[in-house]
């Protein structure tokens, strides 16, 4: 089978750019060992924004998206994300996926940051699923789509950087490589490298290291979303268990130890941005999240999976006072491209969580990353197969798998995640980076892995900005300053360096 693309990844971007794909040529989609499932997009609970309320409009999205981005979006991306959203979520509203109302449109929730209600979600509140099993179906059956089973280890280049394809390890068996005209990076973001995390284990941002390996650029890597609400239970990393923004939508409040509501003085109360709430909560001695107030019959009609998942761990959603943490939740920060997904090595595109296109600026809104994976996937297969390149040859400078680490990821993790917790969580201090960047630099000195490689990137954009804006809060550096209204870019040739955003 000649194929035009291969697509590293198998959540909602990669799914909707195969597909895509899929109309016009044949494509490979390389599915992690542990299976499609456990993406990101598989986790996901609240839902997807869109603007189809009588008094809601894409400008009014539009608007919500850069004040919450901080003044770090890339306007033309934005535009793109809101417009595009009714359209491209037609074919899910027609096949049911989303919860209706007797009239006979998508019932539409308010999430932190939005103006108006236009949070459309699954039935139970487990959007990312519904979604995620409507795609692999229709690609399931695709007789254009081949799925290989693997762990991309490596992209292949030539001599020029242009990229050829990946290499591939199977579960069993030696890697192969995969060649395609274009490569794809659907491979998530990197919130599990922190220990306290929404993410599944296996988001650590290994699509950026392959990516920047390459030579391709990473832009605003400091900015990692710490999600306001997570069940606080000590799991091991990657079992938390999120708890949406949905349910402060239907009224939830958050208490302190004495049961008193501490975001009142917000004008936005509980549904003010992320930032600010996890902020507010990483500063309580405990936090509480309550849905005591609310018609049970309501909580269990809209979050029913939920509050199953919920009664596993054992609390009851509806009645129960639920202790809640901060977690790394979301990767602003990511693989420098443009609107079609292009990096800057020919041949690799990067989409979804993986992708830095500027939408989500400093700090994304609420519900927009599953609507970013739909929208940009489509656009990343359609430029694939509408500019098309020449296939490519056997002309690779890397045509030897690379070796295996002498210690394994799950080693490195467990050495570094505390650390990213204490040193680079929701609130940051020069002092907490420095010390970060002097261990990451002790445990390279011990063991050169491409995680401490990769961490240490993290940190140094996050020493670099001396501000505080969005996501990347600085207790030294508390005010946002106007200088450094840019992105801080990293090349593996030409290190770190400042770029100011000018059509903001």
């Amino acid at each position: 089978m000649k194929i035009s693309a291969v697509i590293v990844g198998a959540g909602i971007s990669g799914l909707m750019t195969a597909l895509e794909v899929a109309r016009f040529a044949d494509v490979a989609v390389c599915v992690p060992p542990q299976g499609w499932t456990t993406s990101s997009t598989y986790r996901a609970q609240g839902g997807i924004a869109v603007a189809l309320g009588a008094d809601d409009y894409p400008h009014h999205h539009y608007n919500d998206t850069v004040r919450v981005g901080r003044g770090l979006c890339h306007e033309e991306a934005v535009d793109i994300l809101t417009k595009s959203a009714p359209t491209i979520l037609l074919p899910m509203i027609e096949a049911g996926i989303f919860a209706m109302r007797q009239s006979g449109i998508p019932a539409l929730g308010l999430e932190a940051g939005h103006s108006h209600p236009r949070i459309v979600h699954a039935p139970g509140g487990l959007t990312g699923q519904a979604i995620a099993h409507f795609l692999y179906e229709q690609a399931r059956r695709n007789p254009r789509i081949r799925w290989v089973t693997g762990r991309a280890i490596q992209l292949i280049t030539n001599q020029n950087g242009h990229c050829l394809g990946v290499w591939v390890r199977p579960p069993s068996g030696p890697p192969f490589p995969l060649w395609a005209s274009a490569t794809v990076l659907a491979t998530g973001g990197y919130a599990a490298l922190w220990h306290t995390t929404t993410n599944p284990a296996t988001s650590i941002g290994h699509g950026h290291w392959l990516a920047y390996q390459a030579g391709a650029e990473l832009a605003d890597l400091e900015f990692v979303q710490f999600h306001p609400t997570v069940l606080a239970e000590d799991v091991p990393r990657g079992n938390a268990l999120l708890l949406t923004e949905a349910l402060r939508g239907l009224g939830a409040h958050l208490l302190d130890p004495e049961d008193r509501r501490f975001m009142l003085t917000h004008p936005q109360q509980e549904l003010a941005p992320r930032d600010e709430v996890a902020r507010a909560i990483f500063q309580q001695p405990a936090a509480y999240l309550s849905l005591k107030h609310v018609n049970p019959a309501e909580v269990n009609q809209q979050f029913g999976e939920l509050s199953a998942l919920v009664a596993a761990r054992g609390y009851e959603l509806s009645s129960d006072r639920l202790p809640v943490h901060t977690g790394a939740h979301y990767c602003m920060g990511g693989i420098r491209t443009d609107v079609f997904g292009q990096t800057t090595v020919q041949g690799l595109y990067a989409v979804g969580e993986a992708a830095h296109t500027g939408v989500h600026g400093a700090n994304r809104l609420a519900s927009n990353s599953l609507l970013e994976g739909l929208v940009f996937g489509q656009r990343v297969g359609y430029h694939i197969t509408h500019h098309p390149r020449p296939a490519p040859k056997s002309e690779a400078i890397n045509l030897h798998p690379p070796t295996t680490a002498v210690l394994r990821d799950d080693e490195a993790l467990d050495l570094m995640g505390r650390l990213l917790d204490e040193h680079l969580g929701v609130i940051r201090t020069k002092q907490s980076i420095t010390q970060a960047l002097a261990i990451l630099d002790t445990l390279i000195n011990q063991n050169d892995h491409w995680l401490f490689r990769f961490a240490m990137l993290i940190a140094r954009a996050a020493y670099e900005r001396t501000e505080s804006r969005g996501a990347h809060f600085r207790a030294d550096a508390p005010k946002t300053d106007p200088e450094q209204q840019g992105h801080f870019i990293q090349h593996v040739e030409h290190g770190l360096h400042f770029t100011a955003l000018t059509h903001v």
